[in-house]
């Protein structure tokens, strides 16, 4: 009887070694899977963001320059898409998606018009959406055949995307110059695979103070 005993307890505790591995293994495998699934929401979410950046610089680069008023050094261009710094909250990234939708623009449409300027299929239940801030104007005095441009504008862009779950938010931040004057050959809006870079246009130009594109970037959110 003691020795079946004995081998009663030690089966026992086989059987719950067994146990606990498998359950720390399994336990293992469901973290990885959900790592997996967030590192996927995520990429899409900063995906989405990148898509409504390029949107919102497309359309920036696209308007033509007598919507600009040439002595104007603030607050300059259209209220519906291009904001002053004061209506910017300071950290945006914590604003809500019902803010987001009634300030941002969405990915795919017109500001100017209210219509869809392109089709998306987004993997989210959110659409992606940019807004834009004016932050100054720098009077810029070229040489021919570039003395129709009168300054640069820089400008921020803001972009929020989502994933496929509430938890998964990029926001992303770009610093963009864009040159306005009489002899500058606005954008394409929106863009194609045939569209050309804006500022390829003023290939040539070594003014210290003169810039075209993107300056910087970083991940808000």
């Amino acid at each position: 009887m003691k020795h079946r005993g004995m081998a009663l307890l030690t089966g026992l505790l086989l059987l719950a070694a067994i146990s606990l591995l498998a359950l720390v293994g399994t336990s293992s495998m469901i973290l990885q899977t959900q790592m997996a699934s967030n590192f996927k929401h995520n990429t899409t979410a900063l995906q989405n963001a990148n898509l409504a950046q390029s949107e919102g610089e497309a359309w920036l680069f696209s308007r033509p320059s007598h919507e600009r008023e040439p002595d104007c050094i603030t607050d300059c261009l259209l209220p519906t898409a291009i904001h002053h710094d004061s209506e910017i909250p300071a950290h945006l990234e914590y604003e809500s998606v019902a803010w987001w939708q009634l300030n941002g623009i969405e990915a795919g449409m017109d500001p100017a018009t209210g219509l869809a300027s392109a089709a998306y299929q987004f993997e989210s239940s959110q659409a992606p959406r940019w807004i834009i801030e004016e932050l100054r104007f720098e009077p810029v005095e070229l040489e021919p055949p570039f003395e129709a441009t009168q300054g640069v504008g820089y400008y921020r862009i803001f972009s929020r995307g989502s994933g496929g779950n509430s938890r998964s938010v990029a926001i992303t931040e770009v610093i963009v110059a864009r040159p306005w004057g009489d002899g500058v050959l606005p954008g394409e809006y929106p863009l194609s695979e045939d569209s050309v870079n804006f500022c390829l246009q003023f290939e040539g130009i070594s003014h210290p103070l003169f810039d075209c594109g993107s300056k910087a970037w970083r991940q808000r959110r």
